[in-house]
């Protein structure tokens, strides 16, 4: 669905004054955009959710695996981690 400008009316507002039936319609269209849109904006963060969630699993699973292949390595990223963590809070 095409995004209309920011500055033009509703969809019916034009014809709103005409009658109350035609109001009631203008009504609804606008209620019937706004609840397509929140329904997308529910969408979309549920998929960002998922994503930050695959994310952090794909993180953990990343760190499990380095620490079981190299364990002396992952030991001494963490330390230098924590070093540099240290210096940074020190100053």
């Amino acid at each position: 669905m095409a995004e209309p400008s920011r500055t033009s009316p509703p969809r019916g507002a034009e014809t709103a004054a005409g009658s109350p039936d035609t109001l009631t319609e203008a009504v609804r269209d606008v209620k019937a955009s706004f609840d397509e849109r929140i329904d997308d904006l529910g969408r979309k963060g549920r998929e960002a959710v998922q994503d930050a969630k695959d994310v952090w699993s794909a993180l953990g699973d990343a760190l499990l695996r380095s620490i079981r292949t190299r364990p002396y390595t992952t030991l001494a990223v963490a330390g230098f981690i924590g070093f540099l963590y240290g210096a940074t809070r020190r100053h």
